[in-house]
């Protein structure tokens, strides 16, 4: 292990540290708060009434061949016309695209899936299962396993970040790309040496923690969820398109300590501990098929330089902001949104 890898060792180490300290004082806050409802837990074992809108498509579930996981999804459209896969981010699940699920279904096949660990996907216990890479390969065999060869593959958060590697190591696979505020791996690194971006990532090293970000995710009958979507700081801003009901379905998706642990542990399994052979295997790959981000310029989690850096990477990305919109941008302006993926598309 060189200088530069040991240093970078101590100060992922530190950062678990310090953040860890706020992270346990947000715990301990909303437990003086509130005591008695701290540990109140509501029956979410009934799929929520708005999960099963049949305007937004037919449920329905695959298994991969080679790593053997039950994968989810909604699907809407007509089977057999090109294939549209969208991918969700932390802590949500196939509903984040109910907007996209109506608008695409007209051209597309439009599936919405649930990674691996969220909703009723398989959830693997092994934190192995949940590497970058391990994902990404996950990803390819459900094109496959839907019986296709490519399609476009849309992507949100920690969805986005799988599918930036995912354009580069399947670009075969991929006819075109949208990825939504979730930055390319390098621009993300180059951001994280600036305090501005390091302040914003806390919760990232705080959940390298066992247990207490599982439990903050949980106490008070999962009331964190409603902070995530419709909080002042870090939700939608056009809270009609993020109605209770509509949280309630990342509620029941991540209801369990075991659901809300394998979505965990992707910040676990990859923050700070990606393999050199995966770093290898990316450096010898590279995105050739275009590529749109579309960036809410109001995420309070991620920095707005990080739009432009991640363009930088290829001369086959382009960048369409978002005025006003949060880190759920599909979700708070879906029409601005549509708007741009279909001149994307056409």
């Amino acid at each position: 292990m060189g200088v530069k890898e040991i240093a970078t060792y101590f100060f992922f180490r530190f950062s678990v540290l310090l953040w860890s300290i706020k992270g346990i004082g947000l715990l301990f806050l909303v437990f003086i708060k509130s005591p008695y409802n701290f540990f109140k837990k509501g029956n979410w074992n009934d799929t929520p009434k708005n999960a099963n809108d049949a305007n937004l498509g037919v449920h329905g579930n695959v298994t991969l061949q080679r790593s053997k996981l039950k994968i989810t999804y909604v699907a809407n459209g007509k089977r057999g016309n090109p294939l549209m896969l969208c991918v969700h981010g932390f802590p949500e699940c196939w509903y984040s695209w109910r907007f996209q699920l109506k608008e695409f279904s007209s051209k597309y096949w439009v599936v919405a899936i649930n990674l691996p660990g969220y909703a009723d996907s398989d959830k693997p216990s092994e934190l192995a299962n949940y590497t970058a890479e391990r994902l990404i390969d996950n990803l390819a065999e459900v094109v496959e396993a839907l019986g296709y060869e490519k399609g476009t593959i849309v992507a949100h958060d920690w969805g986005g970040a799988l599918v930036w590697s995912f354009a580069s190591l399947y670009s075969s696979m991929c006819d075109k790309v949208i990825i939504m505020n979730a930055p390319h791996s390098t621009a993300l690194r180059k951001m994280f040496g600036t305090l501005k971006q390091y302040q914003k990532s806390w919760y990232m090293f705080f959940f390298q923690l066992p247990w207490l970000p599982e439990m903050l995710m949980g106490c008070c009958d999962l009331q964190m969820f409603n902070e995530f979507f419709r909080g002042e700081e870090s939700g939608v801003k056009n809270l009609e398109n993020m109605t209770e009901a509509d949280v309630d379905v990342y509620k029941h998706a991540l209801h369990s300590w075991e659901a809300r642990k394998c979505a965990l542990n992707y910040y676990r399994a990859n923050i700070g501990n990606v393999s050199p052979q995966f770093i290898e295997r990316l450096k010898k790959s590279s995105i050739s098929c275009p590529l749109l981000l579309i960036w809410g310029t109001e995420d309070t989690a991620l920095s707005l330089e990080l739009a432009a850096l991640s363009a930088k990477v290829s001369n086959l990305v382009s960048v369409e902001y978002v005025a006003g919109a949060s880190h759920w941008v599909q979700q708070d302006n879906p029409e601005e949104v549509n708007k741009y993926m279909w001149k994307f598309l056409n």
